[in-house]
């Protein structure tokens, strides 16, 4: 798959998702991916982020340039499916720590929100952090 992405005539992310299974940290950039997930999907409650969040250290030596490391998406702002979305039951200090744990994890940020749907708070996290 990553040769037939190579050919296109723009760059390409090539995600390997394996939720996990059979340490795919460990082989994902030998099969020339450029992040590979490292957990099942999160949910937005706190049970779900910290155990996600506090599991990834073991998988840090295997972030790199070029290939990171996937514990999932960022739940922040409006979340859901179609046409059920709700606020992102994180409380604003749980969305620090989430972005926080997920950057100190050299992880990727991919946000899974409707960006039409974000308050200010939301907004000014994902540019600034704060």
């Amino acid at each position: 798959m990553r040769e037939a992405l190579s050919l296109q005539p723009r760059d390409i992310i090539y995600s390997i998702c394996q939720y996990g299974i059979l340490d795919v940290w460990k082989w994902g950039s030998a099969m020339n991916g450029n992040l590979w997930r490292t957990t099942e999907d999160i949910t937005d409650s706190w049970e779900s982020l910290r155990n996600i969040g506090f599991s990834q250290a073991d998988k840090s030596p295997y972030a790199q340039p070029g290939g990171w490391n996937d514990p999932d998406t960022l739940i922040v702002g409006q979340v859901g499916w179609g046409e059920n979305l709700h606020p992102s039951n994180f409380t604003p200090y749980e969305q620090y720590a989430h972005i926080s744990l997920w950057s100190l994890r050299s992880a990727s940020l991919l946000i899974s929100c409707d960006m039409s749907k974000l308050d200010s708070f939301n907004l000014n996290l994902l540019k600034t952090g704060r």
